[in-house]
Parts: structure tokens; C-alpha cells; sequence
């Protein structure tokens, strides 16, 4: 056999041979392991779950209002609280927070303006009259700094949205608030949105009345002050 066959020969074998040797070293696609799949992830949430951001700053008549949001741990707390959130997302911007602290702190000041820019549309919404445009652009500048709703997806908890962040930060956190007010605004409840008739309280609520007629955020707080100032008037009045 000429010597040439035979490097042809040897040449192809040692081709098949180095291509086995790949085939059976190279991972298996079925068995390759999966990639990071990681995503942030929201629960269902209540749909009045912004009425119940803006009134963690309450009786707001009185000239000293009640603050339960000092911080931004004291916000991601009452999130959490919430349940709208995967506890996993809660822990990671817990420690996001601790290696922000100055872009945390701006995060949060930011956070409460919106807040207050809610009570303002909501309040003028509960008076049957219409928002301050800059209030409305306020939020809308609050809702372009959170994540978007990407699409929905399976969870231990049932349906969720994903959110198209890749990791926590503390916009990830006011998202579900956001939601909701956007949600809110444009949905038919807004006809349903009372201001509570205690002037020292005020705070915001969607009145599930068969009647529409709701008055009190609570009947058994508010309600039952306003019945007992009514009845100490009465009694102090002149026979």
C-alpha cells in the first residue's frame, strides 16, 4: 500500500478518533445543568395596596401626623409585612440597603414625595374633582423608576408577576405600591375612593358599602369617636 494511503488512512482515523474523544467528553445536553434562572418575583396583591402606603403616615389633620416610615428598613418591613413579596427578594434588598446607605436614603426620600403625591391624587379623586397634572406626572416619574411587569409565571404561592430586573434594589421593593395606584386610577373603583369623615384621621379607603355610602375607615374607631363627640354636644347643650 503507497505510504500516502496510509497517512490518508491514519490521517481520517485520527479525525474520527479525536472527534469520538470530543463526543465523549462534551456535556450532555439533557444533563447540562440549567442556566441562572433567578427572577424577582411579586405575589398577588391587594388592589388597595397603595391606599395602604399612603396611610402609613397617619392621622394626618392632626398638626403632629403619626410617621411609621422612618427608614428605608422601615419600608422594606412594612412591605414585607404585606406579603407581596418573595422573601428572598426582601432579605436581598435588606442587604442592598446595608451596602447603599446614600443611594438607599435617596431611594426612600424619593419613595415617601411619591407617597404624598398619592394622598394628594386619591384626596382630589375622593372630592369628585380632578388631579393636579404635576402630581400625576410625580407618580409617573415614581412608576418609570420601578421595574416593569414582565410577564407571569408559576410560584410556590400560586400565579406571580416577574419583574424585568435581574436583582434586587429598592425600587423592586415600591413596584407592587406603584402597581396598584396605577391600577387603581384607571379602574372603575375610583368613583369608590372615600376619604375618612374623621377630619383628624383622613385616611384613604375604597368603600366596598352595597350602599356607596361609607364614611369611617374604621366604624369602630373613627366612627364611634364622631358618635361620641355628637352625643357629648348634646348633652352639653342648654335645657
Amino acid at each position: 500500500m503507497p505510504v500516502y494511503n496510509l497517512g490518508k488512512i491514519a490521517i481520517v482515523w485520527r479525525t474520527i478518533a479525536e472527534v469520538a474523544l470530543l463526543q465523549s467528553t462534551a456535556p450532555d445536553p439533557r444533563t447540562r445543568p440549567a442556566a441562572d434562572t433567578k427572577q424577582l418575583v411579586v405575589t398577588a396583591f391587594p388592589a388597595d395596596l397603595c391606599l395602604s402606603y399612603i396611610n402609613t403616615l397617619s392621622w394626618r389633620g392632626r398638626p403632629e401626623p403619626v410617621e411609621t416610615l422612618n427608614s428605608p428598613v422601615n419600608l422594606v418591613d412594612w412591605i414585607d409585612r404585606s406579603e407581596v413579596l418573595d422573601n428572598a427578594l426582601v432579605e436581598e434588598t435588606r442587604r442592598w440597603i446595608g451596602d447603599h446607605k446614600t443611594e438607599a436614603a435617596m431611594w426612600f426620600a424619593g419613595a415617601i414625595a411619591a407617597r404624598e403625591a398619592l394622598f394628594r391624587i386619591f384626596s382630589t379623586i375622593a372630592d369628585d374633582a380632578p388631579a393636579d397634572p404635576a402630581d400625576i406626572e410625580r407618580f409617573n416619574a415614581a412608576l418609570a423608576g420601578v421595574p416593569r411587569r414582565d410577564r407571569v409565571i408559576a410560584s410556590p404561592k400560586g400565579l406571580a408577576w416577574s419583574l424585568s430586573a435581574k436583582k434586587a434594589a429598592f425600587g423592586a421593593v415600591l413596584a407592587p405600591v406603584l402597581w396598584s395606584a396605577g391600577d387603581l386610577l384607571v379602574s372603575a373603583s375610583t368613583h369608590r375612593i372615600r376619604r375618612c369623615a374623621n377630619e383628624d384621621c383622613l385616611w384613604l379607603f375604597v368603600d366596598q358599602s352595597k350602599t356607596n355610602n361609607r364614611r369611617w375607615c374604621d366604624m369602630r374607631s373613627c366612627g364611634n369617636r364622631a358618635k361620641a363627640r355628637r352625643h357629648y354636644a348634646k348633652t352639653k347643650l342648654p335645657p
